[in-house]
């Protein structure tokens, strides 16, 4: 049986396990806090600022980047929705670019699953500087098949 916990402490305990575990997640996106997470609305919101790893040559927010955040932050929105930490393998990513960031920018990065099935789940995101859209992505993703233990359990 899996324990009860808050779409909140789902959302951050996946994270962290996401962060922690070393690969791209972490170097890209290792300052990322998540803020709040509902289990009601299928909602995230993450906040980080740009770093200089984040850049491209030309000193802006390397797209890279941007795609990373859609790709996780998109991802928690469905543990929020699901509250679970199985949040599956991307099947679709796409990505529309408004404006650029700069270094020091502090981006406010919203997600929310729309809908979770057996299958598939579908969210969108959006990402803020102030009041400056950069981006908007969308993030389909196969869900079925889960792993039988929470990975997250602490008991195993």
């Amino acid at each position: 049986m899996r324990p009860t916990r808050t779409a909140l402490e789902t959302v951050t305990r996946t994270w962290h396990s996401l962060a922690n575990f070393g690969g791209l997640d972490t170097r890209v996106l290792g300052g990322m806090r998540v803020i709040t997470a509902s289990q009601e609305t299928g909602s995230v919101k993450c906040e980080m600022e740009v770093e200089k790893h984040h850049l491209n040559r030309l000193q802006g927010l390397h797209g890279g980047a941007i795609c990373t955040l859609v790709d996780i932050v998109g991802s928690l929105a469905i543990a929020a929705k699901t509250n679970n930490s199985h949040t599956g393998v991307s099947s679709d990513i796409s990505v529309s670019f408004m404006n650029g960031g700069k270094l020091g920018n502090k981006l406010e990065i919203s997600s929310t699953c729309h809908k979770a099935g057996r299958n598939l789940a579908y969210a969108t995101v959006q990402i803020h500087s102030g009041n400056k859209l950069l981006a908007t992505g969308s993030h389909t993703k196969f869900i079925g098949n889960p792993p039988t233990k929470d990975f997250l359990d602490e008991s195993k």
